[in-house]
């Protein structure tokens, strides 16, 4: 069953308002909140009441200043709830239990013999069970559970469309995780799901607009306008990863390489293996300690993939002129020997004025992004809707 939250009252649009103000500025005081949003006094007054009350705001210290003592200013209070991260991974589900402002307090990890939804259901109750045990005081104030993974998600009816790499088509996974789990579940693309959490609290915090670019075990990307993520009509936006190459149009189909069998860190792990001609042993950490050690053979390879990395990225710019680009995931782990040669290219190419490029250095991004699909319902964020059991089940 769909749960919604109630946007239809004054109060509720007003609580909205000054939460996501708090969120992107941080403390300040009820004056500062009225000139900021134009409410009255008495409204701020009994929201800001309300939400201290129910634990969401705390005030501040009050400051000395030449013209007297300052304004008390509020602040909101991160660690009055609680979300649960899932990032489901081949072979893995990594979760993480954050407060609201995604900084993780404990992990884990729960390994998956295979990826039947049944049996993931089944390791997402495990996880949980082990970050909130029955005990926790923790376990009252879970806001729900996010689950981020790849392939094309109906976010509106919980539904895993397609995912290729998983063999899922039609899997109404948040359904099942709820059934399991007896707390609100939101699901996403994990791509969108990074890109939630940079709006939240990341690179796109101050922000109407970005384009976000993965580089894990796939490529993939995000897209926000206007505060939003856009999905495309059939949920397929930002699925960069499965575009044929520019490089490789002339050749046969069957030779013809997409943007994540070229640029995902595995296909990176596969490249410096041929370079060094070995055909076992290579690793994601072999080639970062290759790049961080001045290896030429290294810092040549990756500069020219991120150098075309950075070309692919120019076209998409040129195309949706965002405000910012973001880029993340585990390939950023090779360093300035890939990030910069991309972001040059960005800066020499791109039409006029290139947007700034920020790169996501964090190492959590996956179960972050994960945790941000609840939170941003507590934040109102994109009205989305959390599925909850069925009462009759």
């Amino acid at each position: 069953m769909a749960l919604k939250g109630d946007q239809r009252t004054t109060r509720a649009m007003n609580r909205r308002l000054i939460l996501n103000l708090l969120r992107r500025d941080g403390g300040l005081s009820r004056g500062e909140i009225a000139a900021r949003t134009g409410l009255s006094n008495a409204a701020i007054t009994g929201v800001v009441g309300d939400l201290m009350e129910q634990g969401f705001l705390k005030e501040g210290e009050s400051s000395q200043s030449s013209g007297g003592r300052k304004p008390t200013p509020v602040h909101i209070e991160y660690g009055a709830r609680f979300s649960i991260g899932l990032k489901l991974m081949e072979g893995r589900l990594e979760a993480v239990l954050t407060d609201l402002s995604t900084a993780a307090i404990a992990t884990c990890v729960v390994l998956l013999a295979d990826l039947q939804p049944e049996r993931v259901a089944a390791a997402a109750d495990e996880a949980v069970k082990y970050l909130l045990p029955e005990e926790s005081e923790r376990k009252t104030k879970l806001i729900g559970v996010g689950l981020a993974m790849p392939g094309l998600v109906d976010i509106e009816s919980g539904v895993c469309l397609i995912s290729h790499r998983f063999g899922w088509k039609q899997v109404p996974i948040a359904a099942l995780l709820a059934e399991r789990l007896h707390v609100p579940v939101w699901i996403d693309n994990d791509a969108n799901a990074f890109a939630i959490a940079q709006q939240l609290f990341g690179h796109a915090r101050h922000r109407s607009s970005a384009l976000v670019l993965i580089i894990g075990t796939g490529v993939g990307a995000a897209l926000i306008f206007d505060g939003q993520i856009h999905r495309g009509a059939r949920y397929a936006a930002g699925e960069v990863g499965f575009a044929v190459d520019s490089a490789a149009l002339g050749a046969p189909r069957e030779n013809r390489q997409s943007w994540g069998n070229r640029f995902s860190e595995p296909a990176m792990v596969k490249a410096w293996q041929d370079i060094r001609a070995r055909n076992v042993g290579e690793s994601p950490a072999d080639l970062q300690e290759a790049a961080l050690a001045g290896d030429p053979r290294a810092v040549a390879y990756l500069g020219q993939t991120g150098h075309d990395i950075g070309m692919r990225l120019v076209t998409m710019i040129d195309l949706v002129d965002p405000e910012v680009v973001i880029v993340g995931g585990e390939a950023i782990r090779f360093g300035k020997s890939l990030v910069d040669p991309m972001i040059a290219a960005i800066q020499e190419y791109c039409f006029e004025t290139p947007p700034p490029v920020e790169v996501d250095w964090e190492n959590n991004i996956w179960s972050r992004g994960a945790s941000a699909l609840a939170i941003q319902q507590f934040f109102d964020f994109e009205q989305a809707s959390g599925w909850i059991a069925d009462a009759a089940q």
